[in-house]
């Protein structure tokens, strides 16, 4: 009597040779280790100004910080940079170009809750963030700017004292800009000349200019004459 040929028997081969590959996937799969996506703020909009709360009670001296440790931070002493945490708790790591994006931002918004939040990027930033700090602080409507601006002068740094300067003339500073036009820096000089001519006191600008070196003095004159 002949042999009987089990019935679909190349069915079930192939059926034995896809389970086996299923198992051997799904153990590569639990092996494979995920990848996560880093998330990424990309909007100044306050996600939670609650956090702030305990800030907005803050004292002027501790919201400004100290000077000498504002130079430092400058001068690359080790610091973490925890500020974007107050816009989004789940930022991440930040790159430098998406810092810069959010504190241009923030000085968008310009509200009290900001002010908080660049104060805070102004004490861990360093170099041409801490600049970018300071121009969106000056774009801020809330009275602890004018405290910050003062800090940002006392920096050695020319950059931050020319944002300090520039800020203190879109916001009207008459003070922080006479300061200014006795600056070291030809630059940060003439930056504080003009926003003390835009605020109409040619005369502090004729006595401060007067006490300048006299090339200097002649250079800035030429150049209010031509904003002019």
């Amino acid at each position: 009597m002949p042999a009987l040929a089990a019935p679909h028997s190349e069915f079930l081969i192939v059926g034995i040779l896809f389970f086996a590959l299923g198992l051997a996937l799904l153990a590569l799969a639990k092996l494979w280790p995920a990848r996560t996506r880093r998330p990424v703020a990309t909007s100044a909009t306050p996600i939670a100004p609650s956090q702030l709360d305990e800030s907005d009670r803050t004292t002027e001296g501790e919201l400004a910080g100290d000077v000498a440790t504002a130079d430092a931070v400058a001068a690359g002493a080790p610091h973490a940079i925890t500020w974007p945490a107050l816009v989004d708790p789940d930022a991440g790591d930040l790159e430098e170009n998406e810092r810069r994006d959010v504190l241009a931002g923030l000085g968008i918004v310009g509200d009290r809750w900001s002010t908080g939040v660049l104060a805070q990027a102004f004490d861990e930033e360093t170099g041409a963030l801490r600049v970018a700090a300071i121009e969106a602080l000056a774009m801020c409507e809330d009275d602890r700017v004018a405290p910050m601006l003062e800090l940002a002068y006392a920096s050695t740094v020319v950059e931050e004292r020319y944002a300090a300067v520039d800020g203190a003339s879109r916001r009207g500073e008459v003070p922080l800009l006479e300061r200014g036009l006795r600056d070291a820096d030809a630059g940060v000089a003439l930056a504080a000349a003009h926003g003390l001519q835009c605020a109409g006191r040619a005369d502090l600008v004729a006595a401060g200019l007067a006490g300048r070196d006299a090339a200097e003095a002649v250079e800035i004159r030429r150049v209010l004459a031509v904003l002019h």
